[in-house]
């Protein structure tokens, strides 16, 4: 038995945010019903310009564990449909522009009085209220207004937006760990709830401890690169070959085993890197001299003695790599393999926590369009003339 065997979820999610948090409940034995706009459905579906046959890269990563069907939810029938699924439900997430799920008369209030057990999450870009509440946003946006992408980049560059959407993946997994409580608390009391996750507050949550730092000074942090702004040597530096390995001695344990690493005893009595405080202010020079010591060797060569002298090292690699030749990813198993009916055998990352008793398991690939309509709707007891009445007014629709 899964943690989550038992628990229905009515997904109104789309995009990342929200159907990677709902993936997520789904791997641990949910019964996630993805409710999709009958018309062109999760708006992943048709975004990007990295498809395997009619289905986007990006939708096949967030939605495996799932069934599809589609209701038009802005006619009376279509309403009627997912409220008669939503007696029956544990938990509703949406990520529409805030007030749209009242509009649609789909929201917690209305929710609540027929099922006053439920948990009910919205997500959104800044939250449910307040000066930017009816603005558009995506990742980049949160990165850009929370202060990340200001951060990010060269010292006298400009900002660099992050390489992987980290304001997504952090609501997702505040999405998946609020339910979770949410949950718990309600078996605990019997009493549903409502919660409300925003891309802005995870991603400012992800700050810490440079939060603490800026609160205390009134200073942001400034671009560096690759550089760390209180801790040195903490930076990428160049092999012989040309390619980058990131040091980080962020202890002077680790800084003396360097020096004893590298053969040079006295820099640790150099009265400019005696400590962290001096190493930082004299940052330049000391990354000048452990640069010509590191272009003498390979990445390989440095990140091998360093480690043997346990001194945190690593090698820069790209996400392809690291998903496909990284000896430790592989040992984790951190990706899984699923058979889907239109596009062969497809890949993804497996869920990241490891639980000893209950582990993920991925039954199902992600749901093509509409796929499982009629399962769901036979599932209130609707009938195939009742639901081939509903298919000819345009209520619902299936697979096509």
């Amino acid at each position: 038995m899964q943690p989550m065997n038992g628990i229905v979820v009515l997904d109104l999610t789309v995009m990342t945010a929200g159907p990677v948090g709902t993936m997520m409940l789904g791997d641990l034995g949910a019964d996630v019903i993805k409710i999709e706009e009958i018309a062109k459905g999760d708006l992943s579906r048709n975004i990007g310009n990295a498809f395997v046959g009619n289905e986007s890269a990006n939708y096949l990563s967030a939605n495996r564990n799932k069934r599809s069907v589609r209701i038009d939810l802005k006619s009376d029938a279509g309403r009627m449909l997912f409220l008669s699924l939503a007696k029956k439900a544990d938990v509703i997430c949406e990520n529409f522009r805030p007030g749209t799920v009242d509009k649609l008369g789909v929201g917690y209030d209305k929710i609540r009085e027929i099922n006053e057990n439920i948990i009910y999450a919205s997500v959104s870009a800044f939250g449910q209220t307040g000066p930017y509440v009816n603005r558009p946003a995506n990742d980049a946006i949160i990165q850009a207004v929370s202060g990340g992408m200001a951060a990010t980049g060269d010292s006298g560059g400009e900002p660099m937006r992050f390489g992987f959407p980290s304001p997504d993946f952090g609501a997702a997994a505040l999405l998946a760990y609020g339910i979770s409580a949410a949950l718990f608390h309600r078996e605990r009391t019997g009493v549903g709830q409502k919660i409300e996750i925003s891309l802005l507050d995870g991603f400012l949550f992800s700050s810490i401890p440079r939060e603490g730092e800026t609160l205390l000074s009134g200073v942001s942090p400034r671009r560096q690169g690759s550089l760390h702004p209180r801790i040195a040597p903490y930076r990428n530096y160049m092999g012989s070959e040309g390619e980058y390995f990131f040091l980080s001695c962020f202890t002077e344990r680790f800084w003396e085993r360097l020096c004893a690493a590298l053969e040079r005893p006295d820099l640790v009595n150099d009265s400019r890197f005696h400590d962290n405080p001096t190493r930082v202010e004299n940052e330049n020079l000391l990354s000048k001299i452990l640069q010509n010591i590191f272009r003498r060797e390979s990445c390989e060569y440095w990140v091998e003695r360093l480690s043997d002298f346990g001194v945190p090292a690593a090698k820069v690699q790209d996400l392809n790599f690291a998903l496909r030749h990284d000896p430790q990813v592989k040992h984790n198993e951190m990706l899984t393999r699923l058979p889907h009916p239109t596009v062969g055998v497809i890949e993804s990352l497996s869920h990241p926590v490891k639980f000893m008793r209950t582990p993920a398991e991925y039954r199902r690939p992600p749901p093509t369009f509409g796929q499982h309509t009629f399962e769901i709707l036979e599932g209130l007891g609707i009938s195939q003339n009742e639901y081939d009445k509903y298919l000819s007014l345009g209520v619902v629709r299936g697979q096509e």
